[in-house]
């Protein structure tokens, strides 16, 4: 029995944007949220958004350049905002996880 193995890489490696703290400023940073999600959300949504239990996974998975768009004026605002890279291989961590689940 053969068993092949290999390494993807890639450029893109996701990130999350989650929000840690919205500041004094809440309904600022509901209004930052709107403008970056568009017009399909409403501000009330938005406001529920920042306002619900800390912290809130904004965007899953995203690239770069979703997240140099949204950090800046979502930090302007006030928010306290993390970025979470999903797991990446380093050569000190020993195996990959091969037939686990990858969470970020």
């Amino acid at each position: 029995m053969v068993t092949d193995r290999f390494v993807l890489i890639c450029d893109h490696i996701p990130q999350d944007i989650v929000l840690l703290d919205v500041g004094p400023r809440p309904l600022e940073v509901a209004k930052a949220l709107r403008e970056l999600m568009g017009m399909g959300i409403g501000l009330w949504r938005a406001k529920q958004i920042v306002t619900q239990a800390l912290p809130v996974r904004l965007a899953e998975g995203v690239g770069d350049d979703v997240t140099a768009t949204w950090v800046g004026p979502l930090r302007d605002a006030g928010a306290m905002i993390e970025l979470q890279t999903w797991w990446r291989y380093q050569p000190d961590q020993g195996q990959l996880p091969v037939g686990r689940a990858m969470t970020g």
